[in-house]
């Protein structure tokens, strides 16, 4: 075979630079095909080599140029709308909320998009950079002051504001649902944002700037905190800008969800609604806050705390025998907290048996973590990074097929067991388990007054370190419930149990000075809300 020396192949790094001809195609000695290179034979010019014409390679399409300016704020604004419309979506149809859900969204969204009005129709913001304040997300409880809504506010909305907006639509409309309850949708991926950029259709996503990207794009993990700032923050700009007033939670409902989550007694709640009522809680967002956030003036913290009140007064945590008076009286039953705790185990676990991770556990894996999962965790950890990081909409390279994602054809796909019961079942399952634990407590009707009654001891916890084990465990559920961090729930009961402790100190001056004749008013310049700590110096004991 004959050989012609030329250049460089080149092709899949081959240095050969002979090359032989071959049905008037040129390739080089280790067989690579020459582009371009082509030969065409002359029927009428026997045994010669023929001309030669070269191939023109097909011009490679230029790149969408990237949109600036009024172009890049209006795309932005649409894709944000198409992440609310899926959100949507999916609480409705996956979720099972009213379809009336997505109109009130939907006027929500548009009063938000007459703040951006002046700034699109600009015409001087046509080829200028974007502005931006912070797409970061922040604790919003007891946080500094620059996360609100007021004086240089947020240029553009934060991802979080979606799931803001989808709750403030469901309190507008009275749904018993809780910022926890969005939280935990979010986490379990029944609410599309962990990852959201994936939704977007990719001739959008080529076309907006990088920085608007980097605004949708989940960088850190959400915390449920960061949920209620986000909300309590919405919720102050729509009545800074529009002087919209949003109603109370329908805290009755959420009050008899909160003690059947926590697998109390029914006498909970009658108790709690007296608390309300001793304490002034209206259950309703502030619309104006001075300093810092306080853990208290948000609604759902609020009638948390009530619950954990009313629990530490009839179910208290410690092993003091307090005996009441009647058999009517709801302490007659005494709880088994070390029992609870168990119940409560048994119920988380639910969703995790044979050894799976359980839905929503993926995103919380650490690099620890994965050296103790068994194969079919591993399967399942990886199926999860798959579908929730793997873009499939970019262009695909001939090479992928090499090295194949999913599970291969002789392999079956390992999946989660289906539970056998569904939410609703299991809570009422939770619910039988707990109260078949209760036990009776010895009623004594003797008016002795050392015979210890309910209430009397009431215990405080002011920081982690003074839980012990049992309350320890009911204050982690409650705050899981709430979906606030322990330390936060812990304050926020403390806060209200200072107003009751002034409560009482009012009640004994009243009593007092009435004993005597003069006439006593409360100091009406004093601020309850203002001094979380001033009550602190009062020993255990002031509640009962």
């Amino acid at each position: 075979m004959e050989y012609i020396t030329r250049g460089v192949c080149g092709q899949e790094g081959c240095r050969e630079r002979r090359y032989y001809l071959d049905n008037g195609l040129w390739f080089c000695r280790r067989g690579h095909q020459q582009e371009g290179r082509q030969v065409e034979e002359d029927p009428e010019d026997f045994n010669t080599q023929g001309r030669t014409s070269r191939v023109k390679k097909a011009a490679a399409e230029k790149s969408q140029k990237t949109y600036r300016g009024r172009q890049a704020y209006s795309l932005f604004l649409q894709v944000y709308q198409l992440i609310l419309w899926k959100q949507c979506h999916a609480l409705v149809h996956h979720r099972g909320f009213p379809s009336e859900l997505e109109s009130v969204v939907r006027d929500l969204w548009a009063l938000r998009l007459e703040t951006y009005a002046e700034k699109i129709n600009d015409p001087s913001e046509q080829d200028e950079e974007p502005e931006f304040f912070s797409s970061q997300v922040t604790s919003g409880l007891d946080g500094s002051d620059d996360t609100r809504f007021r004086g240089r506010q947020a240029t553009w909305p934060r991802l979080i504001d979606s799931i803001a907006l989808c709750y403030l639509g469901a309190l507008l409309m009275r749904l018993p649902v809780g910022v926890g309850d969005f939280y935990r949708m979010v986490m379990r991926g029944d609410v599309p944002f962990i990852r959201i950029v994936k939704v977007i259709p990719r001739e959008m996503r080529d076309k907006l700037p990088q920085e608007f990207i980097s605004i949708l794009e989940t960088t850190r993990l959400l915390q449920a905190e960061h949920l209620h700032g986000a909300v309590s923050d919405l919720l102050l700009l729509y009545h800074n800008k529009f002087s919209m007033q949003f109603p109370s939670l329908n805290w009755p409902v959420l009050l008899y969800k909160y003690v059947k989550r926590l697998a109390l007694p029914l006498d909970i709640h009658p108790a709690a609604k007296k608390l309300q009522h001793l304490l002034g809680f209206d259950f309703e967002y502030p619309t104006s806050i001075s300093g810092r956030r306080r853990p208290l003036q948000l609604p759902e913290l609020q009638l948390v705390a009530l619950v954990v009140i009313t629990t530490k007064l009839l179910f208290p945590f410690d092993d003091v025998e307090r005996y009441p008076a009647t058999v009517e009286e709801p302490t007659v039953q005494v709880i088994d907290w070390n029992l609870w705790s168990q119940i409560q185990r048994h119920y988380d676990n639910r969703e995790t048996p044979a050894g799976q991770l359980g839905k929503g556990k993926e995103i919380l894996v650490t690099e620890r973590d994965v050296f103790g999962m068994t194969p079919s965790q591993l399967d399942e950890y990886m199926n999860w990074y798959e579908n929730s990081w793997l873009d499939p909409s970019k262009v695909s390279n001939p090479l992928v097929d090499l090295f194949p994602t999913g599970p291969s054809a002789g392999e079956s796909q390992t999946t989660a067991p289906t539970p056998d019961i569904t939410d609703e079942e299991a809570l009422d399952e939770l619910n039988k388990a707990s109260t078949s634990q209760l036990r009776a407590r010895q009623v004594i009707a003797d008016n002795n007054l050392d015979t210890p009654r309910p209430g009397c001891s009431y215990t405080r916890y002011r920081t982690e370190s003074d839980l012990p084990d049992t309350a320890r465990s009911f204050y982690e559920t409650a705050a899981k419930v709430a979906g606030v961090s322990l330390s936060t729930l812990i304050r926020a009961v403390s806060q209200a149990e200072n107003k009751i402790n002034r409560w009482l100190e009012e009640q004994r001056r009243v009593e007092y000075f009435g004993s005597m004749g003069m006439d006593f008013t409360r100091d009406s310049s004093a601020d309850p809300d203002n001094d979380e700590e001033s009550m602190s110096e009062l020993e255990d004991g002031d509640l009962s």
